[in-house]
Protein backbone atom coordinates (compact mmCIF):
# COMPACT_ATOMS: atom_id res chain seq x y z
CA UNK A 1 0.00 0.00 0.00
CA UNK A 2 1.23 3.49 -0.87
CA UNK A 3 2.41 5.36 2.27
CA UNK A 4 1.12 8.94 2.38
CA UNK A 5 2.81 11.32 4.80
CA UNK A 6 0.88 13.74 7.01
CA UNK A 7 2.34 16.63 5.02
CA UNK A 8 1.12 15.21 1.73
CA UNK A 9 -2.30 14.55 3.19
CA UNK A 10 -2.48 18.22 4.05
CA UNK A 11 -1.43 19.16 0.49
CA UNK A 12 -3.88 16.83 -1.21
CA UNK A 13 -4.90 17.81 -4.71
CA UNK A 14 -7.93 19.95 -5.27
CA UNK A 15 -10.84 17.74 -6.40
CA UNK A 16 -11.80 20.46 -8.87
CA UNK A 17 -10.00 20.21 -12.25
CA UNK A 18 -7.93 23.06 -13.68
CA UNK A 19 -10.18 23.22 -16.76
CA UNK A 20 -13.83 22.25 -16.96
CA UNK A 21 -17.07 23.16 -18.67
CA UNK A 22 -19.65 25.21 -16.72
CA UNK A 23 -21.17 23.07 -13.98
CA UNK A 24 -24.82 22.10 -13.92
CA UNK A 25 -27.13 22.66 -10.95
CA UNK A 26 -29.88 20.35 -9.81
CA UNK A 27 -30.37 16.69 -9.00
CA UNK A 28 -27.55 14.20 -9.47
CA UNK A 29 -27.43 10.41 -9.25
CA UNK A 30 -23.86 10.55 -8.01
CA UNK A 31 -24.85 9.43 -4.50
CA UNK A 32 -26.07 6.15 -5.96
CA UNK A 33 -22.67 5.54 -7.57
CA UNK A 34 -20.84 6.54 -4.39
CA UNK A 35 -23.04 4.22 -2.27
CA UNK A 36 -22.35 1.35 -4.67
CA UNK A 37 -18.60 1.98 -4.47
CA UNK A 38 -18.77 1.92 -0.67
CA UNK A 39 -20.86 -1.24 -0.65
CA UNK A 40 -18.35 -3.22 -2.70
CA UNK A 41 -15.38 -1.87 -0.75
CA UNK A 42 -14.03 0.41 -3.48
CA UNK A 43 -14.85 3.93 -2.23
CA UNK A 44 -14.44 6.99 -4.40
CA UNK A 45 -11.81 9.65 -3.82
CA UNK A 46 -13.04 13.27 -3.49
CA UNK A 47 -12.07 14.14 -7.05
CA UNK A 48 -13.98 11.15 -8.39
CA UNK A 49 -17.04 12.21 -6.41
CA UNK A 50 -16.67 15.70 -7.86
CA UNK A 51 -16.70 14.32 -11.42
CA UNK A 52 -19.65 12.03 -10.78
CA UNK A 53 -21.67 14.85 -9.21
CA UNK A 54 -21.71 16.78 -12.47
CA UNK A 55 -21.72 13.96 -15.01
CA UNK A 56 -24.66 12.25 -13.32
CA UNK A 57 -26.97 15.28 -13.31
CA UNK A 58 -30.54 14.45 -14.41
CA UNK A 59 -33.62 16.44 -15.34
CA UNK A 60 -37.11 16.23 -13.83
CA UNK A 61 -37.82 13.09 -15.86
CA UNK A 62 -34.64 11.36 -14.66
CA UNK A 63 -32.88 11.77 -18.03
CA UNK A 64 -29.15 12.45 -18.15
CA UNK A 65 -28.33 16.07 -18.90
CA UNK A 66 -24.73 15.20 -19.83
CA UNK A 67 -24.62 13.11 -22.98
CA UNK A 68 -20.88 13.22 -23.75
CA UNK A 69 -18.27 13.35 -20.99
CA UNK A 70 -14.56 13.90 -21.49
CA UNK A 71 -12.20 13.14 -18.59
CA UNK A 72 -8.47 13.86 -18.70
CA UNK A 73 -5.90 13.22 -15.99
CA UNK A 74 -2.40 11.86 -15.66
CA UNK A 75 -1.93 8.09 -15.55
CA UNK A 76 -2.60 6.01 -12.41
CA UNK A 77 -4.98 8.53 -10.86
CA UNK A 78 -8.18 6.54 -11.00
CA UNK A 79 -9.80 7.40 -14.33
CA UNK A 80 -10.38 3.70 -14.87
CA UNK A 81 -12.12 3.41 -11.49
CA UNK A 82 -14.60 6.07 -12.58
CA UNK A 83 -15.26 4.03 -15.70
CA UNK A 84 -15.59 0.80 -13.69
CA UNK A 85 -18.10 2.30 -11.28
CA UNK A 86 -20.11 3.88 -14.07
CA UNK A 87 -20.21 0.50 -15.84
CA UNK A 88 -21.22 -1.39 -12.69
CA UNK A 89 -23.92 1.15 -11.86
CA UNK A 90 -25.17 0.92 -15.44
CA UNK A 91 -25.32 -2.87 -15.36
CA UNK A 92 -27.43 -2.70 -12.19
CA UNK A 93 -29.79 -0.36 -14.07
CA UNK A 94 -30.08 -2.77 -16.98
CA UNK A 95 -27.97 -0.70 -19.38
CA UNK A 96 -26.31 -1.98 -22.52
CA UNK A 97 -22.66 -1.00 -22.40
CA UNK A 98 -20.09 -1.00 -25.19
CA UNK A 99 -16.41 -0.25 -24.54
CA UNK A 100 -13.42 0.28 -26.81
CA UNK A 101 -9.82 1.44 -26.64
CA UNK A 102 -7.08 2.18 -29.15
CA UNK A 103 -5.32 -0.83 -27.65
CA UNK A 104 -7.74 -3.75 -27.33
CA UNK A 105 -5.72 -5.16 -24.44
CA UNK A 106 -6.50 -2.03 -22.41
CA UNK A 107 -10.23 -2.45 -23.00
CA UNK A 108 -9.86 -6.12 -22.15
CA UNK A 109 -8.03 -5.29 -18.90
CA UNK A 110 -10.92 -3.08 -17.75
CA UNK A 111 -13.43 -5.76 -18.77
CA UNK A 112 -11.58 -8.42 -16.76
CA UNK A 113 -11.35 -6.10 -13.75
CA UNK A 114 -15.11 -5.54 -13.85
CA UNK A 115 -15.72 -9.27 -14.25
CA UNK A 116 -13.49 -10.01 -11.26
CA UNK A 117 -15.24 -7.42 -9.09
CA UNK A 118 -18.62 -8.91 -9.94
CA UNK A 119 -17.60 -12.51 -9.37
CA UNK A 120 -15.91 -11.81 -6.03
CA UNK A 121 -18.79 -9.76 -4.63
CA UNK A 122 -21.85 -11.70 -3.46
CA UNK A 123 -24.22 -8.79 -4.07
CA UNK A 124 -23.10 -8.32 -7.67
CA UNK A 125 -22.60 -12.02 -8.43
CA UNK A 126 -26.28 -12.66 -7.72
CA UNK A 127 -27.16 -10.30 -10.56
CA UNK A 128 -25.34 -12.36 -13.20
CA UNK A 129 -27.48 -14.11 -15.79
CA UNK A 130 -24.52 -16.19 -16.88
CA UNK A 131 -20.87 -16.57 -15.98
CA UNK A 132 -18.89 -13.78 -17.71
CA UNK A 133 -17.81 -14.81 -21.20
CA UNK A 134 -14.06 -14.31 -21.59
CA UNK A 135 -13.54 -15.91 -25.01
CA UNK A 136 -11.31 -13.87 -27.29
CA UNK A 137 -13.43 -11.54 -29.39
CA UNK A 138 -16.67 -12.61 -27.68
CA UNK A 139 -16.24 -11.02 -24.21
CA UNK A 140 -19.58 -10.26 -22.57
CA UNK A 141 -21.14 -9.83 -19.14
CA UNK A 142 -24.91 -10.15 -18.84
CA UNK A 143 -27.18 -9.41 -15.87
CA UNK A 144 -30.60 -10.89 -15.14
CA UNK A 145 -32.20 -7.46 -15.63
CA UNK A 146 -30.94 -7.24 -19.22
CA UNK A 147 -27.76 -5.33 -18.43
CA UNK A 148 -24.95 -6.18 -20.85
CA UNK A 149 -21.30 -5.20 -21.15
CA UNK A 150 -19.10 -5.99 -24.15
CA UNK A 151 -15.96 -4.68 -25.83
CA UNK A 152 -15.42 -3.94 -29.51
CA UNK A 153 -12.48 -3.09 -31.72
CA UNK A 154 -11.61 0.60 -32.22
CA UNK A 155 -11.97 0.38 -35.99
CA UNK A 156 -14.32 1.65 -38.65
CA UNK A 157 -16.34 -1.58 -38.41
CA UNK A 158 -15.77 -2.55 -34.78
CA UNK A 159 -18.91 -0.90 -33.39
CA UNK A 160 -21.08 -1.32 -36.48
CA UNK A 161 -24.53 -2.65 -35.61
CA UNK A 162 -24.08 -2.13 -31.85
CA UNK A 163 -26.52 -0.24 -29.62
CA UNK A 164 -25.62 1.06 -26.17
CA UNK A 165 -26.85 3.15 -23.27
CA UNK A 166 -23.22 3.78 -22.32
CA UNK A 167 -20.30 3.98 -24.72
CA UNK A 168 -16.94 4.01 -22.95
CA UNK A 169 -13.79 4.90 -24.92
CA UNK A 170 -10.39 4.78 -23.25
CA UNK A 171 -7.20 6.48 -24.47
CA UNK A 172 -9.05 8.84 -26.76
CA UNK A 173 -5.80 10.45 -27.84
CA UNK A 174 -5.01 7.34 -29.92
CA UNK A 175 -8.48 6.82 -31.41
CA UNK A 176 -8.68 7.41 -35.15
CA UNK A 177 -11.25 9.68 -36.72
CA UNK A 178 -12.73 6.70 -38.58
CA UNK A 179 -13.25 4.75 -35.33
CA UNK A 180 -14.72 7.78 -33.56
CA UNK A 181 -17.10 8.58 -36.40
CA UNK A 182 -18.24 4.96 -36.62
CA UNK A 183 -18.85 4.78 -32.86
CA UNK A 184 -21.14 7.80 -32.61
CA UNK A 185 -24.35 6.08 -33.83
CA UNK A 186 -24.01 3.42 -31.09
CA UNK A 187 -25.89 5.53 -28.53
CA UNK A 188 -28.12 7.42 -30.96
CA UNK A 189 -31.12 5.08 -30.67
CA UNK A 190 -31.09 5.02 -26.85
CA UNK A 191 -33.03 7.92 -25.31
CA UNK A 192 -31.05 8.16 -22.07
CA UNK A 193 -27.54 7.37 -23.24
CA UNK A 194 -24.09 8.66 -22.32
CA UNK A 195 -20.65 8.54 -23.92
CA UNK A 196 -17.70 8.59 -21.52
CA UNK A 197 -14.21 9.15 -22.96
CA UNK A 198 -11.00 9.16 -20.93
CA UNK A 199 -7.43 9.99 -21.84
CA UNK A 200 -4.28 11.75 -20.82
CA UNK A 201 -2.91 14.63 -22.90
CA UNK A 202 -2.22 14.17 -26.59
CA UNK A 203 -0.19 15.90 -29.24
CA UNK A 204 -0.74 17.56 -32.61
CA UNK A 205 -1.76 14.21 -34.12
CA UNK A 206 -4.51 13.42 -31.57
CA UNK A 207 -7.17 14.56 -34.00
CA UNK A 208 -10.32 13.43 -32.18
CA UNK A 209 -9.11 14.45 -28.73
CA UNK A 210 -7.97 17.86 -29.94
CA UNK A 211 -11.30 18.53 -31.65
CA UNK A 212 -13.31 17.67 -28.54
CA UNK A 213 -11.03 19.76 -26.34
CA UNK A 214 -11.32 22.75 -28.65
CA UNK A 215 -15.10 22.52 -28.49
CA UNK A 216 -15.04 22.18 -24.70
CA UNK A 217 -12.89 25.27 -24.28
CA UNK A 218 -14.88 27.40 -26.73
CA UNK A 219 -18.68 27.15 -26.78
CA UNK A 220 -19.69 23.77 -25.35
CA UNK A 221 -23.26 22.53 -25.38
CA UNK A 222 -24.80 21.93 -21.90
CA UNK A 223 -24.97 18.26 -22.88
CA UNK A 224 -21.17 18.13 -23.20
CA UNK A 225 -18.98 17.90 -20.08
CA UNK A 226 -15.19 18.30 -19.98
CA UNK A 227 -13.06 17.72 -16.87
CA UNK A 228 -9.33 18.24 -17.37
CA UNK A 229 -6.81 17.68 -14.59
CA UNK A 230 -3.71 19.01 -16.31
CA UNK A 231 -0.66 21.22 -16.00
CA UNK A 232 -0.26 24.18 -18.37
CA UNK A 233 1.64 23.53 -21.58
CA UNK A 234 5.36 24.24 -21.28
CA UNK A 235 5.36 24.43 -17.46
CA UNK A 236 8.34 23.62 -15.23
CA UNK A 237 8.20 19.84 -14.84
CA UNK A 238 9.85 20.04 -11.40
CA UNK A 239 7.39 22.54 -9.92
CA UNK A 240 5.25 20.52 -7.50
CA UNK A 241 2.22 22.76 -7.85
CA UNK A 242 1.87 21.47 -11.40
CA UNK A 243 2.08 17.89 -10.17
CA UNK A 244 -1.00 18.48 -8.05
CA UNK A 245 -2.91 20.05 -10.97
CA UNK A 246 -2.55 16.94 -13.12
CA UNK A 247 -2.68 14.25 -10.42
CA UNK A 248 -5.90 14.54 -8.39
CA UNK A 249 -4.98 11.35 -6.51
CA UNK A 250 -1.75 12.93 -5.22
CA UNK A 251 -1.91 12.78 -1.44
CA UNK A 252 -4.50 9.98 -1.60
CA UNK A 253 -3.07 7.02 -3.53
CA UNK A 254 0.01 8.66 -5.09
CA UNK A 255 3.02 10.16 -3.30
CA UNK A 256 5.32 13.00 -4.32
CA UNK A 257 8.19 10.50 -4.34
CA UNK A 258 6.45 8.47 -7.03
CA UNK A 259 5.96 11.57 -9.18
CA UNK A 260 9.56 12.70 -8.60
CA UNK A 261 10.89 9.32 -9.73
CA UNK A 262 8.80 9.46 -12.92
CA UNK A 263 9.94 13.01 -13.72
CA UNK A 264 13.59 12.08 -13.12
CA UNK A 265 13.60 8.94 -15.27
CA UNK A 266 11.05 9.47 -18.08
CA UNK A 267 11.76 11.32 -21.33
CA UNK A 268 10.55 14.91 -21.14
CA UNK A 269 7.72 14.33 -23.67
CA UNK A 270 6.49 11.33 -21.68
CA UNK A 271 6.67 13.31 -18.45
CA UNK A 272 4.56 16.11 -19.89
CA UNK A 273 1.85 13.88 -21.31
CA UNK A 274 1.69 11.01 -18.83
CA UNK A 275 2.72 12.65 -15.54
CA UNK A 276 1.53 16.23 -16.10
CA UNK A 277 -1.25 15.58 -18.62
CA UNK A 278 0.15 18.50 -20.59
CA UNK A 279 -0.03 19.00 -24.35
CA UNK A 280 3.05 18.73 -26.54
CA UNK A 281 3.53 19.20 -30.28
CA UNK A 282 4.54 15.62 -31.05
CA UNK A 283 4.62 12.38 -29.11
CA UNK A 284 6.75 10.76 -31.78
CA UNK A 285 9.33 13.44 -32.48
CA UNK A 286 12.46 11.82 -33.94
CA UNK A 287 14.84 14.48 -32.61
CA UNK A 288 16.61 14.27 -29.28
CA UNK A 289 15.74 17.00 -26.80
CA UNK A 290 17.68 20.22 -27.38
CA UNK A 291 19.69 19.12 -30.44
CA UNK A 292 17.96 21.47 -32.88
CA UNK A 293 18.75 24.43 -30.64
CA UNK A 294 22.30 23.20 -30.00
CA UNK A 295 23.12 23.07 -33.73
CA UNK A 296 21.90 26.62 -34.47
CA UNK A 297 24.29 29.35 -35.64
CA UNK A 298 22.45 32.60 -36.53
CA UNK A 299 25.55 33.85 -38.40
CA UNK A 300 25.76 30.79 -40.66
CA UNK A 301 26.24 31.46 -44.36
CA UNK A 302 26.31 28.84 -47.09
CA UNK A 303 29.43 29.63 -49.16
CA UNK A 304 29.52 29.08 -52.91
CA UNK A 305 32.34 26.83 -54.08
CA UNK A 306 32.28 24.24 -51.33
CA UNK A 307 30.92 20.68 -51.98
CA UNK A 308 27.18 21.22 -52.25
CA UNK A 309 24.15 18.97 -52.50
CA UNK A 310 20.57 20.05 -53.23
CA UNK A 311 17.40 18.17 -52.31
CA UNK A 312 13.73 18.81 -53.04
CA UNK A 313 10.46 17.56 -51.62
CA UNK A 314 6.76 18.19 -52.19
CA UNK A 315 3.88 17.42 -49.81
CA UNK A 316 1.34 14.67 -50.68
CA UNK A 317 -1.27 17.40 -51.33
CA UNK A 318 1.13 19.07 -53.81
CA UNK A 319 0.40 22.35 -52.05
CA UNK A 320 3.88 23.05 -50.72
CA UNK A 321 7.45 22.18 -51.56
CA UNK A 322 10.98 23.03 -50.52
CA UNK A 323 14.51 23.25 -51.89
CA UNK A 324 17.26 22.66 -49.33
CA UNK A 325 21.00 23.11 -49.80
CA UNK A 326 23.64 21.23 -47.87
CA UNK A 327 27.20 22.59 -47.97
CA UNK A 328 30.27 20.84 -46.60
CA UNK A 329 31.98 23.57 -44.54
CA UNK A 330 35.70 23.96 -43.93
CA UNK A 331 35.36 22.72 -40.34
CA UNK A 332 33.82 19.46 -41.57
CA UNK A 333 30.26 20.25 -40.52
CA UNK A 334 27.33 20.29 -42.92
CA UNK A 335 25.72 23.69 -43.26
CA UNK A 336 22.05 23.36 -44.17
CA UNK A 337 19.35 25.85 -45.12
CA UNK A 338 16.11 26.22 -47.03
CA UNK A 339 16.83 28.06 -50.27
CA UNK A 340 13.25 28.43 -51.43
CA UNK A 341 9.71 27.40 -50.49
CA UNK A 342 6.70 27.04 -52.76
CA UNK A 343 3.05 27.00 -51.73
CA UNK A 344 -0.33 27.02 -53.43
CA UNK A 345 -3.94 26.57 -52.32
CA UNK A 346 -4.64 24.22 -55.23
CA UNK A 347 -1.28 22.77 -56.28
CA UNK A 348 2.27 23.89 -56.99
CA UNK A 349 3.15 24.87 -60.52
CA UNK A 350 5.89 22.31 -61.13
CA UNK A 351 7.28 24.22 -64.11
CA UNK A 352 7.79 27.33 -61.98
CA UNK A 353 9.30 25.23 -59.21
CA UNK A 354 11.75 23.66 -61.66
CA UNK A 355 12.66 27.12 -62.99
CA UNK A 356 13.25 28.39 -59.45
CA UNK A 357 15.50 25.43 -58.66
CA UNK A 358 17.51 26.00 -61.82
CA UNK A 359 18.21 29.59 -60.75
CA UNK A 360 19.78 28.31 -57.54
CA UNK A 361 21.65 25.56 -59.41
CA UNK A 362 23.35 28.18 -61.57
CA UNK A 363 24.58 29.94 -58.42
CA UNK A 364 25.76 26.98 -56.34
CA UNK A 365 26.55 24.32 -58.95
CA UNK A 366 25.58 21.38 -56.71
CA UNK A 367 27.16 18.02 -57.36
CA UNK A 368 23.72 16.46 -57.54
CA UNK A 369 20.13 17.01 -56.59
CA UNK A 370 18.33 14.39 -54.49
CA UNK A 371 14.62 13.62 -54.72
CA UNK A 372 11.97 11.04 -53.81
CA UNK A 373 10.67 9.30 -56.92
CA UNK A 374 7.25 8.89 -55.30
CA UNK A 375 6.89 12.62 -54.55
CA UNK A 376 8.90 14.65 -57.05
CA UNK A 377 9.65 12.43 -60.07
CA UNK A 378 8.20 14.83 -62.67
CA UNK A 379 10.15 17.80 -61.33
CA UNK A 380 13.32 15.70 -61.25
CA UNK A 381 12.76 14.77 -64.89
CA UNK A 382 12.47 18.44 -65.86
CA UNK A 383 15.77 19.13 -64.08
CA UNK A 384 17.45 16.16 -65.75
CA UNK A 385 16.41 17.54 -69.11
CA UNK A 386 18.15 20.80 -68.11
CA UNK A 387 21.42 19.04 -67.34
CA UNK A 388 21.16 18.59 -63.57
CA UNK A 389 22.47 15.35 -62.10
CA UNK A 390 19.62 13.94 -60.02
CA UNK A 391 19.48 10.89 -57.75
CA UNK A 392 16.55 9.10 -56.14
CA UNK A 393 16.64 8.91 -52.33
CA UNK A 394 13.51 6.90 -51.62
CA UNK A 395 13.00 3.53 -49.94
CA UNK A 396 15.90 2.18 -47.89
CA UNK A 397 18.02 5.19 -48.77
CA UNK A 398 15.54 7.50 -47.09
CA UNK A 399 15.45 5.40 -43.92
CA UNK A 400 19.23 5.77 -43.78
CA UNK A 401 18.96 9.49 -44.52
CA UNK A 402 16.66 10.04 -41.55
CA UNK A 403 19.00 8.13 -39.24
CA UNK A 404 21.99 10.08 -40.56
CA UNK A 405 20.25 13.39 -39.83
CA UNK A 406 19.32 12.34 -36.28
CA UNK A 407 22.92 11.25 -35.61
CA UNK A 408 24.27 14.44 -37.19
CA UNK A 409 22.16 16.49 -34.78
CA UNK A 410 23.38 14.53 -31.77
CA UNK A 411 27.05 14.65 -32.81
CA UNK A 412 27.00 18.29 -33.92
CA UNK A 413 27.88 17.39 -37.50
CA UNK A 414 25.14 19.60 -38.94
CA UNK A 415 24.55 23.33 -38.45
CA UNK A 416 21.73 25.66 -39.52
CA UNK A 417 20.92 29.34 -39.06
CA UNK A 418 17.66 28.77 -37.19
CA UNK A 419 15.42 29.69 -40.12
CA UNK A 420 11.85 30.00 -38.89
CA UNK A 421 10.56 27.85 -41.74
CA UNK A 422 13.15 25.12 -41.25
CA UNK A 423 12.46 24.93 -37.51
CA UNK A 424 8.73 24.65 -38.19
CA UNK A 425 9.27 21.78 -40.63
CA UNK A 426 11.55 19.95 -38.17
CA UNK A 427 9.07 20.38 -35.31
CA UNK A 428 6.21 19.12 -37.50
CA UNK A 429 7.89 15.77 -38.03
CA UNK A 430 6.27 12.50 -37.08
CA UNK A 431 8.16 9.25 -37.37
CA UNK A 432 7.36 5.73 -38.48
CA UNK A 433 9.44 2.70 -37.54
CA UNK A 434 9.72 -0.80 -38.98
CA UNK A 435 12.39 -3.45 -39.49
CA UNK A 436 14.20 -1.13 -41.90
CA UNK A 437 14.63 1.59 -39.26
CA UNK A 438 12.66 4.79 -39.05
CA UNK A 439 11.65 7.60 -41.37
CA UNK A 440 9.82 10.90 -41.37
CA UNK A 441 6.25 10.23 -42.45
CA UNK A 442 4.51 13.01 -44.36
CA UNK A 443 0.82 12.21 -43.82
CA UNK A 444 1.05 11.86 -40.03
CA UNK A 445 3.06 15.03 -39.52
CA UNK A 446 1.59 18.18 -37.96
CA UNK A 447 2.26 20.33 -41.03
CA UNK A 448 4.72 20.68 -43.85
CA UNK A 449 7.90 18.60 -43.47
CA UNK A 450 9.32 19.15 -46.96
CA UNK A 451 12.27 21.10 -45.56
CA UNK A 452 13.06 18.42 -42.97
CA UNK A 453 12.88 15.61 -45.54
CA UNK A 454 15.15 17.51 -47.91
CA UNK A 455 17.54 18.24 -45.02
CA UNK A 456 17.76 14.51 -44.28
CA UNK A 457 18.61 13.80 -47.90
CA UNK A 458 21.48 16.29 -48.17
CA UNK A 459 22.88 15.18 -44.80
CA UNK A 460 22.83 11.56 -45.97
CA UNK A 461 24.80 12.42 -49.08
CA UNK A 462 27.31 14.72 -47.39
CA UNK A 463 28.13 12.27 -44.60
CA UNK A 464 29.67 10.08 -47.29
CA UNK A 465 33.38 10.64 -48.13
CA UNK A 466 33.61 13.63 -50.49
CA UNK A 467 35.97 14.17 -53.40
CA UNK A 468 37.19 17.48 -54.82
CA UNK A 469 34.31 19.78 -55.83
CA UNK A 470 33.08 19.16 -59.33
CA UNK A 471 31.13 21.85 -61.20
CA UNK A 472 28.37 20.29 -63.25
CA UNK A 473 26.68 23.35 -64.76
CA UNK A 474 28.42 26.24 -66.44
Amino acid sequence: MTKISEGQRAKRSNPKPRLHTPLLKGKSLSDEVSALADRIGMPLMPWQKWVFDDMMKVDADGMFRRKTIGLLAARQNGKTHIARMRILWGLLKGERIVAMSSNRNMALDTFREVAYIIQTNDFLAEMLAHKPRLANGQEMITFKNGGRYEIVAATRDGSRGKTADLLFIDELREITLDAWTASRPVTRARPNSQTLVTSNAGDAFSEVLNDLRERALSYPSPTFAWYEYSAPQGCDIWDKKFWYMANPALGWTITEDVIAEAVATNPVEATRTEVLCSWIDSLASPWAIGVIEATTDPDLELPIGRPTIFAIDVSPSKRDGALVAGVLLEDGRIGVGIMQLWSSEVGIDELKMADGIMAWVKQYHPRKLLYDKYATATIAQRLTNSGVIVEDCSGQHFYQACSDLAEAFINNRVVHSGQKELLAHLNNCAMKTNDAGWRIVRRKSAGSVAGAISMAMVTWELTKPQSTPNIIIG
